[in-house]
Formats: structure tokens, sequence, C-alpha cells
């Protein structure tokens, strides 16, 4: 994180599902900060102990999801959800 103080990564498939944001706090803290829909949900701050713990946590998360030859399914670009509140919502 030498050459940038702040990266923000879009998450989730359409553009308006959420946001990460990681910023660096001197000294030696990485801010974490999670949004969904525009609502902040968590902040936490990182030690350089956690984030290497994390970057390890996501290498094997990537690891495991990497494509099968064989069974590998792409994505119709169909969307599944609604944006209808569900039934245990409405109360």
């Amino acid at each position: 994180m030498a050459k940038s103080r702040e990266v923000e990564l879009k998450v989730g498939r359409r553009a308006t599902d959420g946001m990460v944001r990681l910023s660096a706090h001197p000294p030696q803290l990485v801010q974490l900060s999670v949004s969904y829909k525009g609502e902040r949900s968590a902040s936490v701050l990182l030690t350089q102990e956690q984030v290497q713990a994390l970057r390890a946590a996501l290498d094997d998360f990537v690891e495991a999801a990497a494509p099968q030859t064989e069974t590998a399914e792409t994505w119709d670009q169909t969307e599944r959800r609604t944006e209808e509140p569900l039934l245990s919502d409405t109360h």
C-alpha cells in the first residue's frame, strides 16, 4: 500500500451492491470498511499480522473457488434476486 493510501473495491454483481475500502493508518494499521447499498455496515482496524492472515485466507478461497474444467458454469447474466422485500422484512 506504499503507492496509495486508500483502495476502494466495488463488490457484488451489480454496481450498487457494495464497496470495500482499505485505508492505511500509520503506524502500521489498515482500516477495512464495508458498505452495502450506500450504507456503512462495518469498519475495523487491522494490524499487519491480521492483514497477512486475511490475505492468506483470501488466497485459500481463491484457490478453492478455481473453476473446475468440467463443472464450471458461467453466469448467464440473469438476475435471480429481486428488489422486493422478503415477507419477514415487512413487519
